[in-house]
C-alpha cells in the first residue's frame, strides 16, 4: 500500500506522548480527578487541552452485560412500564413552555460532543428567519440508515448524516433534533439484538408476520420499478423469498398480547441480509422517541396514522377540506402566517383525517411572486386537531430553508435532492390541484379532544376495532436511556410509493372521497419526496 503521511508533526506527537505518560504517572501515584473519566485532546495550534466525556456502556461485552438488549426484547412488554413514571410527559414539539425541552437537554445533552458524542453538534440552519426554528443534529455515519446503502451511497449518507428538529421555540427544536438523532442511533443494528435463523415457510404462521404485509409493494412495481431510479428512500426491496434463510426478531403484539416474529432487517437499519439480496428494507416509519416507552409507542402510532393518511390523499390525488386557520386563536400561528407573508408566500392547511378519526393535517406553503411556486409541505397527526396543525406547520418550516433564497431564474435553491428540486421548480397548484382545498367539501368537525385517560389504551382499541394488529419493538439502548419504540401496524401505508392492494384503494371509497378505487395506472406518478 501507498504510505500515508502523518497528520501531525514530530513535536506534537512527542508532546502528546509525554502528556499521556504524565497522566499515567499521576494515576499510578494514586491521584484521581474527574478528567480521568474523559478523553483528552491536545490542540497543537492553541496549546489547549479539551476533555470529552466517556461513559461505560451497560451492554458492553467486556465490562457490562451484553445480553441486556436481548433480554429486554424477549420479555413480555408491560406498558406503562413499572420502571417509568406515568406523569413525566415530555413533548418536545408542542409543550406549552420550554421546561420539558430543558429536561430533555439536561438528561441527554451529555451525548452531544464533537469527539466522543453520539451526536457531534446541534446547530440552527442559518438560512431563513430565526422564526423557522430549524435545527440539525449532526451524527456519525451510523445514520446512513434509511435504506442500508452500500458503496458510494453509504459514504455520501455518512458524510451528510443529520437529524432534523422542529418546534414552536428554538429550545423545542433543539431537543427535537437531539431526540431524533438518538432515535436513529437506537434503531441501528449493533449485533446484540435477539435473532433466530429460519425460513418463513418453516415458521408457524401464527408466529411470523409476512413482511409483504408491512412493505406493501405491488408485484407490478417489481416489473417496472420507476422509483428505483430516484433517491435511495424510494428503492424497492427485492421480492420476498419465503424459502430464504433470514434472521427473525421478536416484536410484541399489544393487541394479541404475545410475541410475533419479523425479519430483523425490517426492524433495524443495516441489519445483515443474504449476499446479493435485500428482501427487507428498514425505514423510519413508526419509529419514535418519547419521555416513556408508552409515550414513544403512542408517538410511533400517530406517525403511522399520519403517513397512512398522507398516502391515501397523495397517491389518489383527492381534494380535501380546508382547515380554517382563523378559527385557531393561536398567536404562534398568526406570527407564522405573517412570517410566510413576508417571504411572499401563502399558507393553507388541509384536513386528511381517515377512518381512524384521529386528526391528520397537511400544511402547505407556496411562493406567490414568481412562476415556480416552490411548494413546501408538512404533516401532523394528534388526538387534538390544534396540536396536529402545529406539528404540521412546524414540519413545513423545516422545508423552507431549501427554498427561501430561490430566485425567479431557477437558481438559489438550497436543496441537493434532484426530486425535491424538480418539485420546487415544476409543481404548481394549477398542475397539482389536489394540493388545494375542495371548495365543495364540508368543513371538518370541531376541535377533537384527546382521549380520556390512557392514550395507549385508546390506540390499542382503535387498531383492534379495525381488525388490525399493533406490533411494538422496544429499541431503547442501555447506553442512551432515551425510550425508543418501533411501531408497526401491518396494512397501514407508508407515505412512499407502495401500491399493493388494500387501504390505498379501499378507504378513499369507504370515506366517500371516490366513487370507485383508483386504478393502479392512475395513481399519482410523483413519489412523495419527504
Amino acid at each position: 500500500p501507498v504510505p500515508r503521511p502523518p497528520a501531525s508533526l514530530p513535536a506534537s506527537r512527542a508532546a502528546a506522548l509525554q502528556l499521556a505518560a504524565l497522566e499515567a504517572a499521576k494515576w499510578l501515584a494514586g491521584h484521581r480527578h474527574p478528567g480521568q473519566q474523559a478523553l483528552c485532546t491536545l490542540d497543537s495550534l492553541t496549546a489547549t487541552v479539551d476533555r470529552h466525556p466517556l461513559a461505560r456502556r451497560p451492554q458492553c461485552p467486556g465490562c457490562g452485560n451484553p445480553a441486556l438488549v436481548a433480554e429486554r426484547i424477549r420479555a413480555p412488554l408491560a406498558l406503562p412500564s413499572p420502571r417509568e413514571p406515568r406523569d413525566d410527559h415530555v413533548d418536545t414539539e408542542a409543550a406549552a413552555d420550554d421546561a420539558s425541552p430543558r429536561r430533555v437537554m439536561e438528561r441527554y445533552g451529555h451525548l452531544v460532543d464533537p469527539v466522543t458524542g453520539l451526536v457531534t453538534e446541534i446547530r440552527r440552519d442559518p438560512r431563513g428567519p430565526a422564526f423557522l426554528n430549524c435545527y440539525h443534529a449532526r451524527h456519525p455515519s451510523y445514520a446512513a440508515y434509511a435504506t442500508s446503502p452500500s458503496g458510494l451511497d453509504a459514504v455520501r449518507a455518512g458524510l451528510g448524516a443529520a437529524a432534523h428538529g422542529k418546534g414552536r421555540t428554538a429550545e423545542q427544536a433543539r431537543a427535537s433534533a437531539l431526540c431524533e438523532a438518538l432515535e436513529h442511533y437506537s434503531g441501528h443494528f449493533q449485533g446484540d439484538e435477539p435473532r433466530q435463523r429460519a425460513r418463513y415457510r418453516a415458521l408457524d404462521p401464527a408466529d411470523a408476520v409476512h413482511p409483504d404485509t408491512v412493505q406493501l409493494v405491488d408485484p407490478r412495481q417489481f416489473a417496472r420499478p420507476f422509483t428505483d431510479q430516484g433517491a435511495p428512500r424510494h428503492r424497492l426491496p427485492d421480492p420476498f423469498d419465503e424459502d430464504a434463510e433470514l434472521d427473525w426478531t421478536p416484536v410484541w403484539s399489544l393487541t394479541a398480547e404475545r410475541h410475533r416474529l419479523l425479519p430483523t432487517a425490517l426492524l433495524y437499519y443495516g441489519a445483515p441480509q443474504p449476499p446479493g439480496r435485500r428482501c427487507c428494507r428498514a425505514d423510519s416509519n413508526g419509529a419514535a422517541a418519547g419521555s416513556t416507552l408508552a409515550d414513544a409507542v403512542v408517538r410511533g402510532f400517530l406517525e403511522l396514522v399520519e403517513r397512512d393518511a398522507v398516502a391515501l390523499w397523495w397517491y389518489n390525488r383527492t381534494r380535501q377540506p380546508a382547515l380554517p386557520l382563523d378559527a385557531f386563536d393561536d398567536p404562534w400561528l398568526a406570527e407564522l402566517r405573517r412570517a410566510h407573508g413576508g417571504l411572499r408566500r401563502e399558507v393553507w392547511a388541509l384536513d386528511l383525517t381517515t377512518d381512524f378519526g384521529i386528526p391528520v393535517v397537511a400544511a402547505l406553503s407556496r411562493r406567490t411572486d414568481k412562476p415556480a411556486e416552490d411548494i413546501t409541505l408538512g404533516f401532523g397527526a394528534h388526538f387534538d386537531r390544534h396540536t396536529a396543525l402545529c406539528h404540521a406547520f412546524a414540519e413545513l418550516n423545516q422545508m423552507l430553508p431549501a427554498v427561501v433564497e430561490a430566485r425567479a431564474d431557477g437558481g438559489g435553491y438550497g436543496a441537493g435532492d434532484p426530486e425535491a428540486l424538480r418539485w420546487f421548480r415544476t409543481a404548481t397548484t394549477a398542475n397539482q390541484p389536489y394540493l388545494t382545498p375542495d371548495p365543495d367539501a364540508a368543513p371538518p368537525p370541531g376541535m377533537a379532544a384527546p382521549p380520556d385517560g390512557d392514550a395507549l389504551a385508546a390506540v390499542r382499541e382503535a387498531v383492534r376495532a379495525r381488525g388490525m394488529e399493533l406490533l411494538v419493538l422496544d429499541q431503547t439502548r442501555p447506553d442512551v436511556g432515551l425510550p425508543v419504540a418501533k411501531v408497526l401496524v401491518p396494512g397501514l401505508r407508508p407515505h412512499w410509493p407502495r401500491f399493493a392492494p388494500g387501504r390505498l384503494y379501499d378507504v378513499p371509497v369507504a370515506l366517500g372521497r371516490l366513487r370507485r378505487p383508483t386504478a393502479y395506472r392512475d395513481l399519482n406518478p410523483v413519489p412523495l419526496f419527504l
